[in-house]
């Protein structure tokens, strides 16, 4: 097959989701919509928050993408690297005139573990329940996705045995509308705890209007506790 077989069928993947993964990927749909659009303009100088905001739009988009795409490593990554985001966009958001990641008199760029360690603090004292989140998912996909691992490689390959023995290296991840069902919820979830983030921030600190958009985020919690619960009444 070639790459643009791969890519043709990566959309139609992406098409049929819908209708394949019902309320997960809805779920999942709207939220990535909403992270997308929380800010209406901003009303101070937010050049770092928006810098790392359009991070968080589009690596939480690529990680819906990419688990309908069934990749789930890329999907784990990229949803890895908007929380990151997400710690650094709610930080620089309360913190307008940081030399965290730029020194400007200096002409240099700041390290980006230290940048990163000092979000996370601020975030551990100061809005501790989104701080939990972030730490707790971070902390699973680094110990089950985030760096090569041979369990890993169960998602794309298998060996089957009989007269005709084959070696399985597939492109793309063997299908499991459940696993798939699981991880759209969680990056809904993941999603709608960064809006919810972000807009705690916006009202302690200002920064930006809200857009419209941030109405629907109760909808969305309700919708994604209902996912849960269709997951957790599911065969598995």
């Amino acid at each position: 097959m070639s790459l643009e077989q791969f890519s043709a069928e990566e959309h139609q993947k992406l098409l049929d989701a819908e209708q394949k993964y019902g309320n997960a990927f809805i779920n999942a749909y709207n939220t990535t919509i909403l992270v997308s659009n929380l800010m209406m303009w901003p009303v101070t100088d937010e050049d770092l928050f928006i810098r790392f905001y359009s991070q968080m739009k589009k690596y939480h988009s690529l990680s819906v993408i990419s688990t309908v795409r069934m990749h789930r490593i890329q999907a784990k990554m990229d949803l890895r690297y908007f929380l990151e985001s997400t710690a650094n966009a709610a930080f620089s958001l309360a913190h307008t005139n940081t030399q965290n990641y730029f020194d400007y008199q200096n002409q240099s760029i700041g390290d980006a573990q230290k940048a990163s360690r000092k979000a996370y603090q601020w975030l551990e004292t100061t809005y501790k329940g989104h701080s939990d989140f972030i730490k707790d998912l971070k902390s699973m996909i680094n110990e089950q996705t985030a760096h090569a691992h041979v369990v890993n490689s169960g998602h794309n390959f298998d060996f089957v045995l009989g007269k005709r023995a084959e070696i399985i290296t597939s492109y793309f991840d063997f299908e499991d509308d459940e696993v798939v069902k699981l991880d759209l919820w969680l990056a809904a979830k993941a999603g709608i705890h960064a809006a919810d983030l972000i807009l705690q921030v916006q009202k302690d600190s200002g920064g930006f209007l809200p857009s419209s958009d941030v109405a629907n985020l109760p909808n969305l919690i309700a919708d994604n506790d209902a996912v849960l619960a269709e997951l957790q009444n599911g065969s598995r």
